[in-house]
C-alpha cells in the first residue's frame, strides 16, 4: 500500500498594524466614504445631474452659506500647505480652489451655458479630490499595515 506525502503543516502569518487601532478604523471608514463619494459623483456625471452655481440668497442662512463656504475655502488652501503627501497637497489645493470658484460664481449671474460648464468643471475636480484622497489613505494604510513573516507551528516541528 502506497501512503500518501505528508504534508507539512501550514505557517500562519499575521497582520500588524504599526498605528493605533483608533486612527487606522478612522482612515479604513475614510476610504470607504472617499469611495461611495467618487462613485455617487461618478454616478452624477453620467446622468448628467450637476449642481450649477445658484445666485447667492440674500437672508440670513445664505450669507452664512458662502461665509462658511469661503471660510472651508482658505481652511482647504492652509491645509495644502500643512501636508507633507503630494496627493493631499494637491487635493486640497483643487478642493479649496474649487470652494472658491464655487463660491465666486454664486455672486455672477451666469447664462445657463455658463451655469453647465461651471457645473461640469466642478463635478470633474471634485472628482480628482477624491481620486488624490483615496490614494493618500490608500498609500498611509499601505505603510502601516504589514504582513509578518509566518511563525513555527506549535510544537517546533519544521
Amino acid at each position: 500500500m502506497t501512503s500518501a506525502p505528508e504534508t507539512p503543516p501550514l505557517r500562519k502569518s499575521e497582520i500588524i498594524v504599526e498605528s493605533d487601532w483608533l486612527t487606522t478604523v478612522w482612515a479604513v471608514l475614510g476610504l470607504v466614504v472617499f469611495f461611495l463619494l467618487l462613485l455617487s459623483s461618478v454616478r452624477h456625471l453620467v446622468w448628467g445631474q450637476f449642481v450649477s452655481p445658484r445666485p447667492v440668497r440674500w437672508d440670513l442662512f445664505g450669507i452664512l452659506n458662502e461665509v462658511c463656504r469661503a471660510a472651508a475655502s482658505i481652511l482647504a488652501f492652509v491645509m495644502a500647505f500643512e501636508f507633507r503627501e503630494k496627493p493631499l497637497k494637491v487635493g486640497c489645493f483643487l478642493g479649496g480652489l474649487s470652494l472658491a470658484a464655487s463660491s465666486l460664481l454664486s455672486f455672477l449671474h451666469l447664462s445657463p451655458r455658463a451655469s453647465h460648464t461651471a457645473a461640469v468643471a466642478g463635478s470633474v475636480v471634485w472628482q480628482v479630490v477624491l481620486v488624490l484622497f483615496l490614494v493618500a489613505t490608500a498609500q498611509w494604510l499601505k505603510s502601516v499595515v504589514i504582513r509578518a513573516p509566518p511563525t513555527e507551528p506549535p510544537g517546533g516541528e519544521s
